[in-house]
């Protein structure tokens, strides 16, 4: 379970029908103690790290359209490419899709009177085995500048034929992850205590026996008298735990409470201690990777060859996902149309940053077998398309046309590679 998805259930626990809950320091001091909200979270940062890796991908990808088997860049390609909604763009929505793939497993994108696309933050599907399924309770949130959560319900229910639904496998693949990293987690906050212990310091409290009976402790916020008991718990619990947490600190005690450093650190920070915290950081990491089929390489940082991991990803990662969402747009935006030249189709060859100079000699070959037109090379490579009838126009090489077609040109060279010898006779 996520920080914040713990905090939130706390929060609603506390609420009971009002507008206005008050929870105080203490309170929640004892909430990050209890839950261990402190402790590192690498679980969830590798997640994130894997699901901003997809996002990011998909997002540069361009969403071409097609009517009658030519390219068009009407109002379906500027709604997919730059503005689904007046409140966010291109990019922000294709985010939300994949966000949303990956944590709940699928994704419903619904389409407002105006024509614009919206991703549902929450909805309650009913599924029929004869009929279109149906979504009632649609609702989708935004924040506010202060961080304020507006949530707005439509008053319709959704037909599965009017909407847009991204699923991503018949499991969710969070869920599974979850219990597998479940271990993990105890193993690392195992190797992280051992760590700590090493390089840690012992001591001894020493406890006047009338510190119980003749000491005044004052008193709590509600207004009772603080005993010694309470005293004893926060010192044991809290006091000592940020001391000993702090590079540089000086912690006050009561009197009668007395406390020395015996043998100062117990040990050193050991290299096979280090190690274990790491081996089990990149094994938590590669697990997640592999959850999400990208390489564990571009997660943990430490890809050398970026260029075959990059096609890796988009092969194992990024297309399947990209085929599935293609998919769908086309079924339900197009339906059989697409056998009529009607289609969109998500361009995964946008990921990949290709330099221009190393491109050359593929290029040529592109541009003479007739397989791309200039404006459609220069637009990969990252130039903008010249849109003349020329740059658009596609080519062939003499060197692959048919052998008809030479007649009447001048003789090929050799099989040696030197042209055949003039006759001067």
């Amino acid at each position: 379970m996520s920080v914040f998805k713990d905090f939130w259930n706390y929060i609603q626990n506390k609420m009971t029908g009002t507008n206005e809950v008050r929870i105080t320091s203490e309170e929640l001091a004892n909430l990050v103690d209890s839950e261990k909200l402190g402790e590192l979270r690498l679980y969830e940062f590798a997640l994130h790290s894997g699901i901003n890796i997809i996002a990011n991908a998909l997002s540069a990808c361009e969403i071409r359209t097609f009517v009658n088997w030519k390219e068009e860049h009407g109002e379906e390609y500027y709604l997919w490419n730059y503005s689904p909604h007046t409140n966010y763009n291109a990019n922000e929505f294709m985010q939300r899709i994949v966000w949303n793939l990956i944590y709940r497993n699928e994704c419903l994108v619904i389409e407002t009177p105006k024509g614009e696309l919206m991703v549902a933050d929450s909805y309650q599907r009913e599924k029929y085995a004869l009929y279109p399924d149906t979504f009632r309770n649609v609702t989708v949130c935004a924040a506010d500048d202060d961080g304020i959560i507006h949530p707005y319900t439509f008053n319709k229910t959704f037909r599965m034929d009017e909407v847009l639904f991204y699923k991503l496998s018949s499991r969710n693949i969070t869920e599974l992850l979850q219990y597998v990293m479940e271990g993990y987690n105890q193993l690392l906050t195992t190797a992280v205590d051992k760590l700590h212990k090493s390089g840690g310091e012992r001591g001894v409290l020493t406890i006047d026996g009338n510190a119980a009976t003749t000491q005044n402790y004052g008193m709590k916020e509600d207004g009772t008298p603080r005993t010694f008991n309470d005293v004893f718990a926060e010192m044991m619990n809290k006091r000592f735990a940020t001391y000993f947490k702090s590079q540089n600190a000086v912690m006050p005690l009561w009197k009668g409470f007395d406390y020395q450093i015996k043998g100062g650190e117990a040990s050193k920070k050991s290299t096979s201690e280090v190690k274990d915290v790491t081996d089990l950081t990149e094994e938590i990491y590669t697990r997640v990777a592999n959850a999400l089929q990208i390489p564990p390489q571009l997660l943990l940082g430490t890809a050398a060859d970026v260029g075959q991991l990059t096609r890796n990803l988009i092969t194992f990662g990024i297309r399947p996902i990209a085929d599935m969402i293609e998919t769908e747009n086309n079924r339900k935006r197009n339906g059989k149309n697409v056998l009529k030249g009607t289609y969109q189709i998500i361009d995964t060859t946008r990921i990949q940053y290709t330099d221009i100079f190393d491109a050359a000699q593929g290029i040529y070959n592109l541009l003479g077998t007739g397989t791309l037109s200039i404006d459609e090379i220069r637009e990969l490579v990252g130039l903008p398309a010249l849109r003349t009838e020329r740059s658009s126009a596609y080519m062939i090489s003499k060197n692959f046309m048919d052998m008809d077609e030479l007649e009447g040109d001048p003789a090929p060279a050799s099989a040696g590679g030197k042209d055949p010898p003039i006759n001067t006779e």
